[in-house]
């Protein structure tokens, strides 16, 4: 007969080695045994637990081996666009390059042409001089022949011959040279004043878009008039003497404007000039008399039978008779001119459009890595922050981020800011409706854009707060998933007006991506970061009903808090070591508790003994948050794993010479190394019922003086940044 007791248990056993191993394959807790397992039932679990963690490895490098390999696409695939790039930037270089040789070619006919007027003006110079000699008189005969005419007639022609080869003889010297459209234009209105003697001078050059001349660069004009000219938009509908120029296409003349406001010359070709009486007068009366203009030249900037601008020359408030010369010299000048500038705006429509090209390409590149972050990244913040880290490789800007909504905490939860809002967020990066608005009401297809915060706007703190840190422009792009709007993709601009409408069109295209991207996920991360912000003022809670002693946290946690936040985030610290950051505050003086209460409201000096005890409370702090059941009140936190040596090291030192192990340098934990700074700042402007609290700047001097033998030297430098910027 079979011990049924026997049977029991060895049934009993299997039924618990069953449900071991499944709890085991499928990573649940081991049941409690049921009576004393044998020692081969026992090496029999302890081999599939082995098993069952062998496996577990084997599958996290499988998921390693998973990600190297897209890692590697991506790597083929961005290696293929840039090929691509590469071979359409060798197609437009060899097109510059015969654009370069037709240069080439036009600068040495310029030089020759160059060389031909030299010898001419030098050929106009020996007959000038030779004249000059012929009517010199004779000093033997001059009582002879006392009344013989000078040729004065002759003289003053070959003079202003003269004046208009200098003047083209400049032309060809501007034309010489490769300068940008500006000083082209600068240069022009130069060459009347040096060569003809005139007094005054303004170019205005030819806007499509407005259908008008606008103005570019004068001299000669009083200060008073430099403002008028400067909005002046000329029309052939206001002008008449535009009229006619658009009309005859050659250099006018009108030589009394308020005496014969509608007689002219223009000039037609070959050193002739021809007079002509028009219907209508030239020049309104208010801008003749504005202006005080008297006799006028009006060289139109011509080329291929297009006129690209106009130059106005006058002598100020004095009559002048242009001459021949001088109005064909001038004529010239506007053709070389009109050349010139047509030259560089088809050279600029031909970077433009090479910049275009290279743009397209660089933004299908860059929406294609975007793409692959998307649905390689499955974690919100880390999915934001690497498609942000490409936003300004295709949108020009100097801040950009995203505001995710959080409505039970009435305001916007800031990720992947690159830029500064972290003096504006409040608690873990919260800015309040109220701080943006008309930001918060954005529906899916609506954008807000202010070219000029100085002028729009500025009735909200982020407005104000944007205009101080020299942001000038900015616009709001909604992020959309079905059904609402979650955030707002934010670019900023120091630039008035730096944003084009295909920036704004490409920034809608990138937020409607990363609306796709977050919509299986956001949900469950806001819920997630609600759930942790609770527990968390849960902990802090638990931790003031278990702090007895007169350090109590609440007199400056608050501040601890958000100064270790601060010098975690500018170190570069990951959302999940922030949180330990966070709860270490809350816990870094919990070993107290294990600390007589005299020593710890002892006013005079402790002495040895009682130093021993009170340094031995980051150890016994460490043992308290390790043998609490915290992770039952943080799920999914590993709580005790990274926070409990923070606390056990937060009095290590740099040099090696802190308690309890004498870790020194980098062996010392980031977090210990963070929270010691802010706490050694915090205590001391606080103080101790043994010492009294010292001034901000004198804390701030102490910790500076300390850096590098108690504190990280770089802790110590981003945290005295980040109170330099608070001050300001």
């Amino acid at each position: 007969m079979p011990d049924y007791d026997v049977v029991r248990d060895l049934l009993v056993q299997f039924q618990w080695i069953s449900q071991t191993v499944e709890a085991i394959i499928n990573g649940k807790p081991i049941p409690p045994t049921k009576g004393k397992p044998s020692s081969r039932v026992a090496e029999l679990i302890n081999s599939i637990e082995v098993i069952s963690e062998q496996y577990k490895n084997l599958e996290g490098q499988a998921e390693n081996y998973k990600r190297k390999q897209q890692s590697l696409e991506m790597a083929v695939r961005n290696v293929t666009a840039q090929l691509a790039v590469e071979k359409q930037a060798a197609e437009q270089a060899s097109v510059l390059e015969e654009n370069l040789k037709r240069a080439e070619r036009r600068i040495d006919e310029l030089v020759s042409s160059n060389q031909a007027l030299k010898e001419r003006l030098a050929e106009q110079k020996r007959l000038y001089s030779s004249t000059r000699q012929e009517t010199a008189p004779d000093p033997v005969h001059a009582q002879e022949e006392p009344s013989r005419p000078q040729p004065e007639a002759t003289a003053e022609l070959t003079k202003d011959e003269t004046q208009a080869l200098l003047s083209i003889l400049k032309m060809v010297q501007l034309m010489d040279t490769t300068f940008p459209l500006d000083e082209v234009v600068k240069r022009a209105c130069h060459i009347p004043l040096d060569s003809f003697g005139s007094q005054r001078a303004a170019a205005f050059l030819w806007e499509e878009e407005s259908a008008s001349f606008v103005p570019v660069y004068s001299l000669g004009l009083k200060a008073s008039l430099i403002t008028v000219f400067g909005v002046s938009r000329l029309r052939g509908i206001d002008m008449g003497v535009l009229t006619e120029l658009l009309a005859k296409g050659s250099t006018l003349v009108i030589e009394n404007c308020w005496k014969n406001p509608t007689q002219g010359k223009v000039y037609i070709g070959e050193g002739k000039v021809e007079s002509f009486e028009s219907p209508f007068p030239f020049l309104p009366r208010d801008f003749i008399e504005r202006f005080e203009i008297y006799s006028l030249m009006v060289v139109p900037f011509t080329c291929r039978g297009r006129i690209l601008g106009v130059l106005f020359v006058d002598y100020g408030n004095s009559l002048h008779e242009f001459s021949v010369a001088e109005i064909a010299a001038m004529n010239g000048l506007g053709q070389f001119i009109g050349t010139s500038l047509d030259n560089i705006q088809r050279q600029e429509a031909s970077t433009q459009r090479l910049l275009k090209l290279e743009r397209q390409t660089e933004t299908g590149s860059v929406l294609e890595n975007i793409n692959g972050a998307i649905a390689r990244i499955h974690q919100p913040e880390p999915m934001i922050g690497t498609v942000l880290s490409m936003v300004p490789r295709v949108i020009p800007c100097d801040w950009v981020s995203v505001l995710l909504r959080d409505k039970p905490a009435r305001g916007f939860y800031v990720v992947g800011n690159l830029g500064d809002l972290s003096n504006l967020v409040q608690g873990k990066g919260t800015i309040p409706f109220e701080y943006v608005n008309g930001v918060a009401d954005l529906q899916t297809d609506h954008i807000l854009h202010r070219a000029n915060l100085e002028t729009e706007g500025r009735t909200s703190a982020l407005d104000l707060y944007l205009v101080s840190h020299g942001i000038r422009s900015d616009v709001y792009v909604p992020i959309p998933i079905p059904g609402e709007v979650i955030g707002m993709l934010h670019l900023c601009s120091r630039r008035v007006a730096g944003f084009a409408q295909e920036d704004i069109a490409l920034a809608q295209d990138i937020a409607r991506r990363l609306g796709d991207g977050l919509k299986d996920t956001m949900a469950q991360r806001v819920l997630d970061r609600r759930r942790n912000n609770g527990h968390f003022k849960e902990m802090q809670l638990l931790i003031d009903n278990l702090s007895r002693k007169e350090f109590r946290l609440g007199d400056y946690r608050d501040h601890l808090i958000a100064s270790g936040l601060e010098v975690a985030r500018k170190f570069n610290l990951d959302e999940e070591q922030q949180e330990w950051i966070k709860y270490a505050v809350v816990l870094h003086e919990i070993g107290k508790n294990a600390i007589p209460e005299y020593i710890l409201n002892k006013r005079e000096k402790p002495t040895a003994k009682e130093l021993a005890i009170l340094r031995s409370h980051p150890t016994k702090g460490a043992e308290m948050i390790k043998n609490f059941r915290f992770s039952q009140l943080i799920k999914g936190l590993k709580f005790a794993k990274f926070v409990t040596p923070v606390v056990r090291h937060l009095y290590e030192h740099w040099d090696g010479s802190g308690y309890p192990e004498g870790l020194k340098g980098v062996e010392i934990p980031v977090g210990s190394r963070i929270v010691s700074v802010v706490n050694a700042y915090a205590a001391m402007t606080t103080g101790r019922p043994y010492r009294e609290a010292v001034s901000r700047e004198q804390a701030l001097r102490e910790i500076q003086a300390s850096s590098g033998t108690v504190f990280d030297p770089r802790v110590v430098s981003v945290f005295l940044q980040t109170q330099t910027t608070k001050s300001s």
